[in-house]
């Protein structure tokens, strides 16, 4: 049954637009838990437990006016976790061109939680891996528009049950974020077992935790390096000045970032080879309006005005971003002979800056 909650709803040289979301209007229900106005809650049973669950389904802004399929976001701890994955969101599509997505939090509600069970391999995670696979899946994909598109993040015990997951149903998830895993030490020998089998792991892999948990980040970063030896598509990334509990909301960001965020990756470039964009360039039509390029340390940086130098990092030939801006792009071309640089804007008009001198 349905509980639904009403749905309301750089370039620095030169600008930096910056559009601010609205916060989540938040109420609390009978048991004094805060809930999103903007959630589906639905109440679940489960055939293969033979338990009842909380399902919270998000769906992205624009959703009901448009007929866009949408990959999904599954998160177990969802009672807790499933706000600071829509407000990762919220804050992640205001620095990065961000794919949206329907979010799906797994909880437990008024129910019993059960996480210690349903999370651990040794005991319950078969079955709540089942459940997710033929109840929970089909479900959502019946009443909302998504794609066969499927990420799943886990904290803690979810981490564990994530791992658990990658290895036990290849190809059920295309992206698998491991948060700060229970019984860390497991990770690996799971990731040879499954090799022993087979040859490619296809989903793509995101491993978190909080710099202060020493061991897990060990664990983790031997899983990392035995992945990327089998040609995997993982990266591995530490929460700086964490615990276990610190790092919990900015984990969940960045691996919803690293599903869903559109993010350069930068490329050696020779000093020698950035020398030739150095020089002061001029907005073509308004001269008055310029940038200077110039190389420091064996790096490219701009600045115009007073304003702030900013490197500009490399990810192709010719084309750089600002991690300022990750949005926005910015590529030298050569025309006639002379060169110029031009700034392309998410979403806006491109413009170009010509070179005037050295």
């Amino acid at each position: 049954m349905k509980r639904h909650f009403s749905k309301q709803l750089f370039y620095t040289v030169a600008l930096i637009l910056i559009t601010v979301q609205p916060g989540c209007t938040q109420v609390k229900d009978s048991s004094h838990k805060f809930i999103n106005k903007e959630i589906d809650c639905w109440d679940f049973h489960s055939a293969t437990i033979g338990e009842d669950y909380t399902i919270y389904v998000h769906v992205p802004p624009g959703y009901d006016a448009a007929k866009t399929a949408y990959p999904v976001f599954y998160l177990t701890d969802g009672d807790w976790d499933k706000s600071m994955a829509i407000d990762a969101f919220n804050m992640l599509r205001q620095d990065y061109i961000t794919q949206e997505a329907v979010i799906v939090g797994i909880g437990y509600g008024e129910h019993a939680n059960q996480r210690d069970r349903d999370m651990e391999p040794t005991k319950g995670a078969p079955n709540f891996l089942t459940f997710i696979e033929t109840e929970l899946i089909p479900f959502i994909a019946g009443k909302y528009r998504v794609t066969d598109e499927r990420t799943l993040s886990g904290y803690s015990y979810g981490g564990l049950f994530a791992a658990y997951a990658l290895f036990n149903r290849p190809g059920l998830f295309s992206t698998v974020c491991i948060g700060a895993p229970a019984f860390s030490s497991n990770l690996l020998p799971y990731a040879q077992q499954y090799f022993a089998a087979r040859s490619d792991l296809k989903a793509r892999v995101f491993l978190v935790v909080g710099s202060y948990e020493h061991e897990t980040a060990g664990s983790l970063a031997a899983l990392r390096d035995y992945l990327l030896k089998q040609n995997c598509n993982v990266e591995f990334e530490t929460v700086p000045n964490a615990g276990h509990g610190a790092a919990g909301a900015q984990a969940i960001q960045q691996g919803i970032a690293f599903a869903y965020c559109k993010k350069h990756k930068a490329i050696a470039v020779p000093a020698t080879d950035l020398e030739k964009y150095a020089g002061t360039y001029a907005l073509a039509g308004h001269p008055e309006k310029q940038i200077r390029f110039f190389i420091e340390n064996g790096k490219l940086y701009g600045a115009g005005g007073k304003s702030t130098a900013l490197q500009f990092v490399p990810f192709t030939e010719g084309g750089f971003f600002i991690y300022e801006n990750e949005k926005a792009e910015m590529f030298f071309k050569t025309e006639n002979g002379k060169m110029y640089e031009l700034y392309v804007p998410y979403g806006g008009k491109p413009l170009r800056f010509d070179k005037i001198n050295k």
